[in-house]
């Protein structure tokens, strides 16, 4: 039996490179959420928390695929834009899950986009 693992994942515009833990695969969407808010707070604390996190955007791309959240430094829109992914695998028995980062703290507009990926993944499920 095929099971789905989640790995997170999230881009710094600065240095237009991507940022995740090497090997890092959950078993819940909500590890991987809770491991990409904790690089999003570790990309905040890098830029002095001048990143401005568009909320309102649309996720893009697909359920194996998905952009969650964008951000702009200093809210220019005509830099690189940061962001938080989530990928979707499936899992083969070489792939072993681990215990996700966990963030600091969660504001309230990441506990939205939390509920809203939650409800796009199982509609895609």
């Amino acid at each position: 039996m095929l099971v789905k693992l989640y790995q997170a994942k999230a881009g710094d515009g600065s240095k237009k490179k991507g940022l995740r833990r090497t090997q890092s695969y959950f078993m819940t969407p909500e590890d991987a959420l809770s491991e990409a808010f904790a690089l999003k707070e570790k990309m905040d604390s890098r830029y002095k928390n001048e990143i401005e996190w568009d909320y309102q955007g649309a996720f893009t791309g697909t359920s194996e695929k998905m952009k969650i959240l964008k951000g702009y430094l200093k809210g220019n829109r005509q830099t690189t834009p940061f962001y938080l992914e989530i990928l979707s695998v499936d899992n083969v028995d070489k792939i072993k899950p681990v215990s996700p980062i966990k963030p600091k703290s969660v504001t309230k507009d990441d506990k939205k986009v939390l509920t809203k990926v939650m409800k796009k993944l199982k509609v895609n499920a």
